[in-house]
């Protein structure tokens, strides 16, 4: 069968199974218009929920709306010696003939001994929401200390990042994460029209764009599905994901999304497991083993499409598929914008 036709199928199926359950709810909604959970509010949230997960049974969808929490293994950057981490980063200044390295003031604390990288951070980071960045050299020698230690490979370093974001800010004491508009999460309807809309132009719209379309909706489905986990991970990882990465466990099948302490498996519907599979098989000109095959601009250029299409609260303000790395909440056109 056609990989595309295939895919199509699924998208038509659960359209279809949605709105047979719509047309259940309308007679229960005319004949009890003072009972809410029959409410024409309370379909467009479960309608939401089901776009979300690609699930139309109840019993699923309370599944797969789980957050995932994981307590990963210490690295072994982590388990270091932060003496000796700090050595080689102060011989790292020497070769890098950095400009704050032959200032006497460019100096870190001193970590205790046999203190783990892991331990000296925290300890630091308690002593800066304690007594604030201190002296400018001091914490500038702090920040290059942090940054030589990030160009370790992403899952040995993945601690730093929740302990020392990399734009962060200090309030009221508290060392908090500077995230960037995109990031703040979107109402769920908000985000079930984005792929209704995807939906639509994958069914209605032109040929020569439906692949796009395919892939834009099977890619905002793996960032909802990452969302659940609750561990750092980015766009660029989740459009690596191969095909091999999806398995049956039981009943239900399963998918691995990356992360920065790698790895982590969690359920996802038959649905979108069928649909994402019946994407890795749409014929592409070279050899592939992920999922995807279209370019992240193509990609982005879709998504900003079904955006603009859906005329969504302008307070709102830009959407892009890092939003979709953030659950979608229940309060109805309401989203958090930092001032």
């Amino acid at each position: 069968m056609n990989a595309i036709l295939e895919a199509q199928g699924i998208l038509i199926d659960l359209k279809t199974e949605l709105q047979k359950g719509r047309n259940l709810w309308l007679p229960i909604e005319k004949n009890n218009p003072n009972f809410e959970q029959a409410s024409e509010k309370n379909w467009r949230q479960k309608h939401a929920r089901c776009w979300l997960h690609g699930g139309t049974d109840l019993m699923e969808i309370i599944a797969l709306e789980k957050w995932i929490f994981d307590n990963p293994p210490l690295s072994e950057s982590a388990k270091e010696k932060a003496a000796t981490c700090i050595k080689c980063w102060k011989e790292w200044l020497e070769q890098t003939d950095k400009y704050y390295g032959d200032f006497d003031e460019f100096e870190i604390e001193k970590p205790l001994e046999d203190e783990t990288l892991y331990a000296y951070l925290l300890r630091t980071a308690e002593t800066v929401e304690r007594e604030g960045k201190g002296a400018r050299l001091e914490w500038r020698a702090l920040k290059s200390f942090l940054g030589y230690m990030r160009k370790i490979a992403p899952e040995e370093i993945a601690f730093i990042e929740q302990i020392f974001p990399k734009k962060m800010d200090i309030r009221c004491g508290t060392i908090i994460r500077k995230n960037q508009p995109e990031v703040y999460a979107i109402p769920q309807e908000a985000a079930c029209s984005i792929l209704c809309e995807l939906q639509r132009m994958v069914l209605e719209g032109r040929p020569n764009s439906r692949l796009s379309a395919l892939e834009s909706l099977g890619l905002c489905w793996m960032c909802l599905t990452a969302s659940r986990l609750r561990l750092p991970t980015y766009v660029e990882m989740i459009e690596k994901v191969e095909a091999s990465s999806i398995c049956t466990e039981g009943d239900y099948p399963v998918i691995w999304i990356p992360t920065l302490f790698g790895s982590r498996k969690i359920r996802i519907s038959k649905r979108v497991a069928g649909y994402l599979l019946a994407l890795s098989r749409i014929p592409s000109k070279f050899p592939r083993k992920t999922i995807l095959q279209c370019p992240k601009r193509t990609l982005t250029r879709t998504f900003d499409r079904a955006f603009e299409n859906c005329a969504l609260n302008p307070a709102f303000g830009n959407i892009t598929y890092v939003t979709m790395l953030s659950p979608p909440h229940h309060f109805d056109n309401h989203r958090y914008i930092p001032k």
